[in-house]
């Protein structure tokens, strides 16, 4: 079988799990998870995908919990939230002068999705990123079973 034949097979399987063990006994959000694993393969997917896929998007929980963090303490509303969403791309886009903070869009698909689960789902951070960090592992092993499960091409 071919590498994308078995990509698809292991990520239907994982993302089963996923979504059974994310909307059940784990009570995490399954999407924030699913966007973890699209980025791990943007990211170009292998441990270097899976390490810039993490910090990236852990930095972007940063970002967003310091962008929600002054808001409040500002006041919050539509200037002070734009500025600070200005702001905030800038430093996520700064940051990826650090090798392992290199893959910017992790850093604004981290930031948006905390936004989404805390603001938008009334959900923690925590959640956030256990369910970021799980996304990632769980692109990282999908990779890696369609590896041992592909044959190679004659």
């Amino acid at each position: 079988m071919d590498m994308l034949l078995a990509l698809a097979i292991s990520i239907a399987v994982l993302i089963a799990g996923w979504t059974w063990a994310a909307l059940g006994p784990a009570g995490l959000p399954v999407w924030a998870g699913i966007i973890a694993w699209g980025a791990f393969f943007a990211a170009g997917g292998k441990a270097s995908g899976l390490q810039k896929t993490l910090a990236a998007n852990l930095a972007g929980v940063f970002w967003a919990f310091v962008a929600l963090w002054v808001s409040a303490r500002l006041g919050g509303g539509v200037p002070v939230i734009s500025a600070l969403v200005g702001i905030i791309a800038f430093a996520m886009v700064l940051q990826a002068k650090l090798p392992l903070l290199s893959f910017i869009p992790g850093a604004f698909l981290g930031a948006a999705t905390t936004v989404s689960v805390v603001v938008g789902a009334n959900g923690t951070y925590v959640k956030t990123i256990l369910a970021l960090i799980a996304g990632a592992i769980l692109g990282y092993l999908s990779e890696l079973a369609a590896s041992k499960i592909a044959k190679p091409a004659t």
